[in-house]
């Protein structure tokens, strides 16, 4: 079916690129705002900007954004905060933005969910290739079989990419790919090539908080399967289900760099054969985990539980406090708190966390009501990677402000 350019394809064609955000490229992430927000403005006489004052739940993004606004009052580094504003920009203008349009029809939230589906599908696939780029010049030079080229960092370098945060994209894709697959894929073989490829990224961009929120979202179709009236779907699902999750752990467990970071995870040493990464030698007890990391914001975050100190300056008392306590990996690195509920407090105290903590119970909230699935995964994956990575960098800021508002703006809100 073809796509006609009238207004509102237009703006449908603007979504599904702000959809791709930070997933290749900075560039990416600018060019989709901004064409938002172009094709936006060309449905202008269409918008209804009294919307804005009528309670709805994408309000909320509006509300962290003003309390991140008000602790530039009291902050300790104001240039530091309005960088922070700027970066949060999305979480002002994305709720503008779907607010004030008519919510998308099915089919052109389908085709949004479909551009985005094969844009994680392609990233991968550009991946691999520039692996076995990499490694079959490794060869040719005399050199072995290095695992490091189809894992974490190596892998996705042609991006340049964290591997926390591509995860975020490919489990939120996952997620449309077998909760809407009837909707999304009229060829099964699209379907399964899709869903390997992606499990597959999902596996070896080696985030271990991925790996957990992959075998939730595996848990919620099982669960989903399970309310089906069909006894024979129901088992035929389940058991093709559980081999494929053993079968894919024991695949994991085999891959020896895959093996080596969960080991590291339970706080054994294990050493590939060509490793060759000096944090991963587990030297100091900085590097075992981020519990010490953790301990330094609290201690912060005592000082001024209620207001927080203010927008922008984590970054400077962090360091202040990495000096102090001695711990010089952390302070040669400048680590964020990699905690955004702790984050969330270190800056604006508990009004800012509160705030947080609603946009995030929101999403189960509307998943409840509408028996919505990709919710609940969408839940899972903001609430689950919260606790181990900030969501305050662009990355994280574009992915939870775009699909926010995309999945929870329905024509039926």
């Amino acid at each position: 079916m073809g796509l006609t350019l009238n207004r509102r394809n237009l703006f449908t064609i603007g979504c599904s690129i702000a959809a791709i955000g930070y997933l290749f490229s900075i560039a990416t992430a600018s060019i989709g705002l901004m064409a938002l927000l172009a094709t936006w403005l060309i449905n202008f006489k269409d918008l209804d900007f009294k919307n804005i004052v009528r309670p709805n739940s994408v309000q909320l993004l509006i509300l962290f954004f003003v309390l991140l606004a008000l602790g530039l009052t009291y902050s300790e580094v104001p240039k530091e905060g309005f960088k922070v504003i700027n970066r949060h920009l999305p979480y002002l203008v994305l709720p503008l933005v779907f607010l004030t349009i008519k919510p998308l029809e099915k089919s052109q939230r389908h085709l949004v969910s479909k551009v985005f589906i094969h844009a994680v599908t392609l990233l991968y696939v550009v991946c691999l290739i520039n692996a076995v780029y990499r490694q079959v010049v490794f060869s040719l030079s005399g050199g072995h079989f290095n695992w490091y080229f189809f894992y974490r960092f190596d892998f996705l370098e042609i991006f340049d990419q964290h591997p926390t945060y591509v995860s975020m994209y490919t489990l939120l894709s996952l997620s449309l790919v077998v909760f809407n697959k009837d909707l999304l894929f009229k060829k099964k073989g699209l379907f399964w090539i899709t869903l390997l490829i992606q499990i597959a990224g999902v596996l070896l961009a080696g985030s271990r908080m991925g790996y957990v929120v992959f075998l939730g979202i595996s848990l919620l179709y099982i669960t989903k399967v399970l309310s089906s009236k069909s006894k024979e779907v129901i088992i035929k699902t389940v058991l093709a289900y559980l081999l494929s999750i053993l079968f894919l752990l024991i695949v994991a467990w085999n891959i020896p760099i895959v093996k080596e970071r969960v080991l590291y995870t339970l706080g054994y040493k294990y050493e590939y054969k060509y490793n060759n990464k000096e944090f991963i030698k587990n030297k100091t007890a900085e590097e075992q985990g981020r519990l010490l990391l953790w301990q330094d914001a609290l201690d912060l975050i005592k000082d001024n539980p209620i207001l927080g100190h203010g927008t922008g300056s984590n970054k400077k008392i962090l360091l202040q406090k990495y000096k102090q306590e001695g711990h010089s990996i952390f302070l040669e690195r400048t680590y964020n708190v990699h905690n955004t509920y702790l984050e969330s407090l270190l800056m604006g105290g508990l009004p800012l966390l509160l705030s947080f903590l609603s946009i995030v119970f929101m999403l189960l909230y509307q998943g409840i009501k509408r028996k919505d699935f990709v919710l609940y995964s969408f839940f899972l994956i903001v609430a689950a990677t919260a606790v181990t990575e900030t969501l305050f960098r662009a990355q994280g800021i574009m992915f939870v402000g775009f699909f926010y508002c995309f999945l929870l703006s329905k024509t039926h809100e």
